[in-house]
């Protein structure tokens, strides 16, 4: 529609990039309740059943069942990148760019209820995509992130993941960047390795682990129960991990899920890959990639609103104690 929009909009105060997408309203609502159990969307009105009846334009189709589509209402849209605009004091752009969706085989099976071996076939599509898509215009960096459950922003209850290509680096990212590049500079080393060596000292926070991986809740958390994944050895770049990595990445993360599922109730997250950008504009050694898993259990409120800060009511020690001696 003419008056549909989709553009970025940067707030000359914090630098803050923020994106329009109206049409993202007209999205299928098919959840229905608060209740994850009951929210499930009906297999006959399921739109990733089988997405090219849907109107779905199917960019890949996998052996393993996985498909991946072009995002029917995409966050992003592949246009004209860098075209910029002054409105008032806002510098606004295009919001140029690719959405794909990463639809799983099982329409109910989440991915802690997965085999090791079907999570990791899942992790080997991201890998593959992104690998892909880094080479497409727009493409200054890649978001791969996972939403289930209503409450964690997911409309379709098929399990699916979403990779986007983003015209500008989100600013979560790039203070992400800064802090590792500023703790480097100071002590020539990677912070996130200094954080993981010390973790597996401690031993009070780790979850699982295994040869190249480790799930812990982190000592400055900033959700309750969040959990992070960790390569044990130092990589930058998420895209770059080898078969080996892979496989024990798809195990940790199909047994921390599984330990949520179980031990929280099932109760709704979202997580997301943390990687440097995607243009290579700068060598980015400094920085240590990982997996954040973000369970949605509490509600902000004014404090978190008004300060930016959160109040996490669940020591951290106790919360990785709980979720280390739940049973997958």
């Amino acid at each position: 529609m003419a008056n549909e929009k989709s553009e970025l909009r940067q707030d000359p105060v914090s630098g803050d990039w923020i994106i329009i997408s109206t049409g993202r309203a007209k999205r299928p609502e098919a959840f229905r309740s608060r209740n994850l159990a009951a929210e499930e969307t009906p297999l006959n009105l399921c739109p990733f059943e089988d997405p090219k009846a849907h109107g779905n334009e199917i960019v890949k189709d996998y052996a393993s069942g996985i498909k991946v589509v072009n995002n029917k209402y995409p966050i992003v849209k592949s246009s004209v990148c860098n075209l910029e605009k002054r409105v008032g004091p806002y510098l606004v752009r295009e919001a140029a760019g690719y959405h794909e969706v990463v639809i799983f085989k099982d329409h109910r099976q989440s991915l802690g209820e997965l085999s090791v071996g079907e999570v990791n076939q899942i992790v080997a599509v991201y890998r593959e995509r992104y690998q892909e898509l880094k080479n497409k215009e727009c493409a200054d960096y890649i978001l791969i992130m996972h939403n289930y459950g209503r409450e964690a922003g997911a409309s379709i209850s098929h399990p699916h993941s979403q990779i986007l290509v983003l015209p500008f680096v989100p600013s979560d990212i790039e203070r992400s960047l800064a802090g590792s590049k500023r703790y480097y500079g100071e002590r020539k080393r990677c912070v996130h390795c200094d954080m993981v060596e010390w973790e597996l000292k401690e031993k009070r926070r780790v979850i699982f682990e295994n040869d190249n991986f480790v799930a812990l809740v982190p000592y400055v958390p900033r959700f309750s129960h969040e959990t992070r994944i960790f390569p044990k050895t130092h990589q930058a770049y998420f895209e770059e991990s080898n078969e080996a990595g892979l496989k024990d990445l798809a195990e940790v993360l199909k047994v921390t899920l599984a330990k949520i599922y179980n031990g929280l109730n099932n109760p709704a997250y979202n997580f997301f890959i943390h990687t440097p950008p995607a243009d290579r504009s700068e060598d980015y050694d400094y920085y240590h990639w990982h997996l954040e898993i973000n369970p949605t259990i509490n509600t902000w409120g004014g404090f978190e609103l008004g300060t930016g800060g959160e109040v996490i009511d669940t020591d951290p020690d106790e919360a990785a104690e709980y979720l280390r001696k739940t049973r997958v």
